[in-house]
């Protein structure tokens, strides 16, 4: 209960602090704002973590999701904080930095796929046991 309580302030709070940002500055609109890449991220991978540590006791074969969104979130972050300088790994090929974003990108896709497999799974075979009575 209290922890629904926490989220939910935590919900009417930054949508206040982002209401207000934006309301003095609508050119932040159309610019880089690091503060709510930054604050919707971390609150983002901070409830992921509860999560996990909340149902780590009981048997659930797959965080897949959960993981996923916090290695994509924190790689994502990484990136944009550091957005404004101008990283390139190598020349020849050029490699920049973004390109991690995207494969960290791909991997979180492939771990909500797995996680797809695994409750459609659960599910056919909860409902074929149903239909088996």
């Amino acid at each position: 209960m209290i922890i629904k309580k926490a989220i939910l302030v935590i919900l009417v709070l930054q949508l206040l602090i982002l209401s207000w940002i934006y309301f003095s500055d609508f050119q932040l609109f159309w610019d880089f704002n690091l503060y709510e890449i930054v604050s919707c991220s971390s609150i983002l991978v901070l409830y992921a973590l509860l999560f996990i540590f909340r149902n780590f006791e009981k048997e659930h074969k797959y965080f897949n999701f959960s993981v996923g969104l916090i290695l994509y979130l924190i790689c994502s972050v990484s990136i944009f904080t550091s957005g404004n300088m101008e990283l390139v790994l190598w020349e020849e090929p050029f490699v920049d930095i973004w390109i991690f974003n995207s494969i960290f990108y791909i991997l979180f896709q492939y771990m909500i796929y797995r996680e797809y497999k695994f409750l459609t799974k659960t599910n056919n075979t909860v409902l074929e046991a149903k239909l088996r009575l």
